[in-house]
């Protein structure tokens, strides 16, 4: 159960951290994060998924909910542990290019392999690892065959020293990412991590388990998750995922989803769940469907998935996405469990929401925006003054004033009821649309691609951060 204090933390991707490689790590600048966040008061780090993206660079589309991406790897720390000499070119970028940055961060690990030694460490994290040998199976699988999706597959021998190299690189990724975690909760700072209900078809979990998937005997989906037409799509979102069989999940006692969560559990303090409405109602969309529009819902597992999650995990906590619009039945399966919901500010900056108070029981996560929306900022920009003034108006009445107008509405969202407010980095740092992490029902660039420059670039933000932490009692320290 989520700690029912008044709390508050900021929403930042790894790979939006500065990085030397072009892309953020678990480096010196994810401490120093840390630091910024212990003296803002904050008490939470959320960040997105960090397992090995694949199409589009998403990490809601990945090749393992188990493994973590090596391109979020310290070259800078792996050397040093190493004792190996390192000389590197700085990349100050403002957006991340993954291929550039893992092509480059690639031949530092390969190096560094010739000269790693085993030790007990190693050997203990390769026992508990029980995802890994079908992981690296994989990804050598995946190498000899160019990279290609596992149905165009045609060579199915690899090499025993990819598999040793896939173990090596999972090893220094957990390594590496419990340092960061360690060092975060001895300040009292909790790592809030996110995993995405679906798995992405291109994933040694599919490959080696198809029979938990609703796939045809080739292995293509039959049924394909997504979202029929909303607020964000037209079309909806057709997201491809394959469809979980819950009928065998339930068979096996849940048992992919207790070793996920449980794994996850080590990983991260706090687990959001994405997309949660699927456990109560999935939108299932035929495998050969072109958008979202022809689909229909299905019943999930409901409560016996979660009777049998919380009877075999102990001390779970975790934070469901249950936004949009959802019948009555996702919100009572939600609160049956305690389970602590979303709510975004941003949905509600209208005058007559303001002057009617925006609904806030406690026992919900407050966000002025998550990745999928756009920037205070943005919000800002795209309306005009008098509506801004309005707004501005309804909130200065609640005794709330700030001169920038991001400013008032993140400062109007820590004051709200709800024990648990994130802000994104993007608000802290008043930007705009081009600051936007994804935008959803499109794929590729520039979603994902976010970052920042240098980490003292969202200094000032964290002062007024600081500030408004104090000011609305989200702190305990005096």
């Amino acid at each position: 159960m989520i700690n029912k204090e008044r709390r508050a933390g900021v929403l930042l991707a790894v790979s939006s951290l500065p990085g030397s490689f072009g892309v953020g790590d678990f480096g010196k600048d994810a401490f120093e994060f840390i630091d910024m966040l212990d003296a803002s008061r904050a008490k939470y780090w959320q960040i997105l998924p960090l397992n090995p993206v694949g199409y589009g660079n998403s990490p809601y589309q990945t090749f393992s909910s188990f493994a973590g991406d090596e391109i979020y790897i310290s070259i800078e720390k792996l050397y040093a542990e190493l004792n190996l000499s390192l000389t590197i070119d700085v990349l100050e970028t403002e957006s991340v290019d993954y291929a550039s940055s893992r092509e480059q961060k690639n031949k530092y690990l390969r190096e560094a392999f010739k000269f790693f030694t085993k030790d007990d460490e190693y050997e203990a994290f390769i026992k508990e690892a029980f995802w890994l040998e079908e992981y690296a199976k994989f990804m050598a699988l995946r190498s000899v065959n160019d990279n290609r999706s596992w149905l165009e597959w045609d060579v199915f021998e690899y090499s025993d020293t990819e598999i040793e190299y896939q173990y090596f690189l999972q090893y220094h990724f957990y390594k590496q990412w419990m340092d960061i975690k360690d060092y975060a909760n001895n300040l009292g700072i909790k790592i809030m991590g996110d995993i995405p209900i679906y798995l992405g078809h291109d994933s040694h979990e599919v490959y080696f388990n198809r029979e938990l998937f609703h796939l045809d005997r080739d292995g293509r989906p039959t049924l394909v998750a997504g979202v029929p037409p909303d607020y964000f799509s037209e079309d909806g979102q057709l997201w491809g995922n394959p469809i979980y069989d819950w009928e065998v999940h339930k068979q096996s006692n849940y048992d992919f989803w207790v070793k996920r969560l449980e794994w996850n559990q080590r990983l991260f303090d706090t687990i959001r769940i994405d997309h949660f409405r699927a456990f109560d109602t999935y939108w299932a969309i035929p495998g050969d469907a072109k958008t979202a529009k022809t689909g229909e819902w299905i019943i999930g597992p409901r409560h016996d998935f979660f009777d049998v999650i919380y009877d075999r995990i102990k001390d779970l906590e975790l934070v469901v996405e249950d936004l949009g619009d959802l019948r009555d039945e996702v919100l009572e399966l939600r609160d049956d469990y305690g389970l602590m919901g979303m709510q975004i500010i941003q949905f509600a900056l209208k005058p007559e929401e303001i002057e009617r108070d925006i609904h806030m029981p406690e026992n919900i996560l407050a966000y002025t925006g998550t990745h999928d929306n756009q920037p205070i900022g943005g919000w800002v920009e795209d309306h005009d003054l008098d509506y801004q003034q309005r707004v501005r108006s309804n909130i200065e009445n609640r005794g709330i004033h700030e001169e920038n107008m991001v400013d008032l509405i993140c400062h109007y969202a820590m004051s709200l009821n709800a024990n648990l407010v994130i802000l994104p980095a993007q608000d802290l740092m008043r930007l705009g649309n081009a600051s936007q992490m994804n935008r959803p029902g499109t794929v590729g660039s520039p979603n994902w691609e976010w970052k920042l420059k240098h980490l003292d670039d969202l200094s000032d933000g964290i002062s007024r951060f600081k500030r408004w932490v104090i000011k609305t009692n989200r702190t305990n320290v005096s």
